[in-house]
């Protein structure tokens, strides 16, 4: 005969196994030293015999300075705090402590800052999630949890890419909290088990007619902008047709950074585009979205040496022509010339020359797919454009820019011999 869990307790405290008074302390006491680990602040004795630290003041964001005249009620005053702390922290306030955390130990970036923001206010201020962000964190549940990420992925319409997103802020949120003690959830084990139908999310359909320039507008495009060699704007995108480089470091190049090295035992002189520095946006002190220069690349793998042509040459001469003097070689009236304006030109060219709209990342693509068309080393490729990974650029880089006419003539030709 098995016994249940409350029989054998109510056994144990009945035939003075187990004494609960004992068992209070012991928890008391654990719950004691939980608080205490999570002051982070010394506790010491001054000269005059009293005890002293720090607690934060969460008013001012600083931190205020006690004192006790015994070591035992200083530590009681930090396990209130701490205590006190714990039931009223709400989700709002663990993330602002993780994302504060992650910036000042530098694990990220300000921009990257901003843009977890934009995705916290994304999934965490709709209207379709009952003020999810005010309830405290010590209460949340497993069943609190699913219940908010298949609402958004159902109310928001989330692509898996979104959702995956979603989940990165849920973990971080609540290992920081686990780790602080400010919640009993195990968000591993809780992902673990989560079950969520593919079926469920949103279906991103690309537009095959917009993702590349097809090689019979290649010519047009290219053909237009030489033709306004004294607009800088069209300069810019022919630039890009030219080395596949981001708009944010197109718009970030100087004149310097042209380059040349001569060949070894060659007698020629080639040259290149060193790739140092991008456009970045994030939030200045009154949290307005503003542009800076980032003296470095978007990644790592994106520093860089393009190979450029005598035509990207001479691109970059007509540029620095019409802009002598300017710190950047892309600027207008004075200004660099970010890269929603040249993303503005480039809808006003596709316009004037009658085809489909594209992005200025599309003009990045056609590069990568001419590149791979033209059985350039993976290798090359990679170093190119400043992917750190070949397999993920040719998953959502290299797409088909032939024509109809030549998918159905190499189709025609491959099958040829087939009886």
């Amino acid at each position: 005969m098995e016994y249940s869990n409350q029989e054998l307790l109510n056994f144990a405290v009945q035939n003075g196994i187990i004494d609960l008074n004992d068992v209070q302390d012991k928890i008391r006491m654990n719950e004691r030293q939980k608080y205490l680990k999570m002051h982070e602040n010394e506790i010491w004795q001054g000269k005059d015999g009293k005890w002293r630290t720090y607690l934060p003041d969460r008013a001012t964001g600083k931190r205020k300075l006690i004192k006790r005249t015994t070591e035992k009620s200083i530590k009681n005053v930090v396990v209130e705090f701490y205590k006190s702390e714990e039931q009223e922290l709400l989700i709002k306030d663990v993330f602002e402590k993780w994302m504060n955390q992650k910036l000042d130990y530098r694990e990220i970036k300000k921009q990257s800052y901003d843009r977890y923001w934009t995705d916290y206010n994304r999934f965490f201020k709709n209207r379709y999630v009952d003020n999810f962000e005010n309830q405290k964190i010590c209460y949340i549940t497993e069943n609190d949890l699913e219940d908010f990420i298949k609402t958004n992925i159902c109310k928001l319409q989330l692509t898996k890419k979104s959702y995956n997103g979603l989940c990165s802020m849920i973990k971080g949120i609540f290992k920081y909290a686990k780790k602080h003690h400010y919640t009993d959830v195990s968000i591993t084990n809780f992902f673990g088990d989560l079950e969520i139908s593919k079926n469920s999310f949103k279906e991103k359909i690309e537009d095959p007619e917009r993702e590349v320039f097809f090689e019979d507008e290649i010519p047009r495009v290219i053909a237009y902008l030489k033709l306004k060699h004294d607009d800088i704007r069209a300069l810019g995108l022919l630039l890009m047709f030219q080395t596949g480089v981001r708009v944010g470091e197109l718009s970030t190049l100087k004149y310097e950074d042209l380059r040349c090295k001569e060949i070894a035992n060659k007698d020629i002189v080639k040259h290149y585009l060193s790739i140092s520095r991008t456009e970045i946006k994030l939030k200045d002190e009154d949290g307005k979205w503003t542009l800076k220069v980032q003296e470095h690349p978007k990644s790592a793998a994106g520093r860089r040496d393009i190979i450029v042509t005598q035509e990207a040459v001479d691109t970059i001469e007509q540029a620095h022509t019409l802009n002598s003097s300017g710190k950047y070689l892309f600027m207008d009236k004075g200004n660099r010339i970010s890269g929603s304006k040249f993303g503005r030109k480039l809808t006003r060219v596709c316009d004037d020359i009658g085809i489909d709209e594209r992005t200025t990342h599309k003009i990045r693509k056609t590069y990568v797919t001419t590149l791979f068309d033209s059985k350039v080393d993976d290798s090359i490729i990679q170093e190119m454009v400043g992917h750190s990974d070949i397999a993920t650029t040719r998953r959502y880089y290299y797409k088909s820019n032939k024509s109809d006419e030549r998918k159905i003539e190499q189709i025609e030709r491959a099958l040829a011999n087939i009886d």
